[in-house]
């Protein structure tokens, strides 16, 4: 299901925390304070003691009054991070030169697997423009000059809503009451709150940019589709700046896995070529190994490119890939290295990656018995072709997601409700989104399951129960 949002006043956050240091520039949340507010009132805050799971030092007890009694039993990170992202979504972080909490937080975010992206600006930065001639430009300090509400400085809630106060301190423009204006953000801003990207999930899935004849002029994927999405208007380049002015509407489709994800947006992309798209456009020929007769009557094999209409058949590689199969295939019916293209030394061949040189290399092995062996691996390369499965993870509780592979052909892709049983290769085509197998969704699905991680969620169909 695809599902669209159209285009329809600046929000602002302020990120203060305590944080032990554990060596340099490693530290650990202990305590954090998210204060989201606009130009006229405090919309939202979040404060929360944080478990570092880590001892505190005593200084940090004298300064706070928080011990390891105190964080007994308070949540770890990980089970605030989302909370702490809701609040922060979709609005300018404002960060102090002498408080190093935005820097920890990313920190702490990247560590568990989030990819934080979000506009901020600097307060200090904007009160050293304002304010050339201030001898200290420490929160305290700013405090005390500008006589904002006396607060606990010690605490985050406290410098939160002085840094705040402080942020709406800063000259006005033509004495309309309001700060000045931040060239750049401030529109990239408007825009985003236009679209409504808060309401795109941050799930995986592929996003659909729309100009106003609702033509599609860029397609994307994503691991967490609001923050990528998010992540075009804040980029500074001249094409990303020419792609939001364009953007009048976000279509989006969730796909439950960030494989699925991929393998949709190449399929996206070739059959609508948008203009904003630069890769995956194109018609790549394919890496594939073949064989050949050279002066001395021996057969070698090498690898080049293949034209697609040709090999429709066949199973298509990057070259890293196919350079590895085609050296597993060496070892397996002793090939000799240099005549499958990866020695070129003079004489008999020494390459570290084979255990053995038939030494045809040097005429010791005939050529009628050695190319009995050629003709053999290709024939194995032509015949080994893979029929599996890939699990992945659903779009929504209760599901699962799949890709399915047969003769080295990539099929399509589907969901499947876990009630459901999946006992022959045939039942997955009842669920089946049929797709066009090509070049690129050869080279995700390989780059997939050659990661050792994944190989707990690859099924090999011709094992199945039921499989013919």
């Amino acid at each position: 299901m695809i599902h669209s949002f159209f285009m329809v006043p600046q929000h602002f956050a302020v990120v203060t925390a305590n944080s032990i240091d554990l060596k340099p520039y490693r530290s650990r949340l202990v305590e954090i304070c998210v204060l989201r507010f606009t130009c006229n009132q405090e919309l939202n805050a979040y404060c929360s003691l944080v478990n570092p799971e880590y001892a505190v030092p005593k200084i940090f007890t004298k300064l706070t009054g928080i011990d390891r009694a105190t964080l007994s039993g308070k949540p770890v990170f990980c089970e605030i991070a989302e909370e702490i992202l809701e609040v922060l979504d979709g609005a300018v972080v404002l960060t102090l030169e002498d408080d190093s909490a935005y820097r920890v937080l990313c920190k702490e975010l990247k560590n568990i697997g989030y990819k934080f992206s979000t506009p901020a600006l600097s307060i200090t930065a904007r009160v050293q423009k304002a304010y050339p001639h201030l001898e200290s430009f420490q929160l305290k300090n700013l405090t005390e000059h500008f006589n904002l509400p006396n607060v606990n400085l010690d605490r985050p809630h406290g410098r939160a809503k002085a840094a705040a106060a402080l942020f709406l301190q800063i000259p006005k423009l033509e004495n309309e009451g309001r700060p000045r204006p931040i060239v750049g953000l401030e529109e990239a801003q408007l825009k985003m709150e236009a679209l409504q990207i808060r309401a795109l999930n941050r799930k995986p899935g592929v996003y659909y940019f729309k100009d106003t004849q609702d033509k599609i002029i860029y397609i994307g994927k994503a691991v967490r589709l609001r923050d990528r999405v998010r992540s075009h208007f804040t980029n500074k380049t001249a094409r990303e700046i020419q792609l939001c002015e364009a953007t009048v509407k976000v279509d989006f489709e969730s796909t439950g896995s960030n494989l699925i994800a991929e393998l949709l947006e190449s399929d996206e992309i070739k059959k609508n070529r948008p203009p904003f798209n630069i890769a995956q456009k194109g018609r790549t020929a394919p890496y594939i190994v073949i064989s050949s007769e050279n002066k001395r009557g021996y057969l070698q094999l090498s690898i080049v490119r293949k034209d697609y209409s040709d090999s429709v058949n066949e199973v298509f590689y990057n070259r890293n890939s196919v350079a590895e199969r085609l050296m597993e295939v060496c070892d397996i019916f002793d090939l000799c290295p240099k005549l499958c293209g990866f020695h070129r030394i003079k004489g008999k061949c020494d390459h570290p990656k084979f255990h053995s040189c038939p030494s045809a290399c040097i005429g010791e092995i005939g050529s009628e018995e050695y190319n009995k062996r050629v003709k053999k691996a290709m024939t194995f390369l032509q015949n080994d072709l893979k029929n599996f499965a890939i699990w992945v993870k659903g779009r929504k509780p209760g599901e699962m997601g799949f890709v399915l592979v047969r003769n080295g052909i990539y099929l399509g892709y589907g969901f499947v409700d876990m009630s459901d049983q999946i006992v022959s290769a045939d039942d997955f085509e009842n669920y089946m989104v049929r797709k066009k197998h090509t070049y690129h969704t050869t080279r995700i699905i390989d780059s997939f399951i050659r990661k050792p991680r994944n190989k707990r969620h690859i099924m090999d169909i011709d094992k199945m129960p039921y499989s013919n």
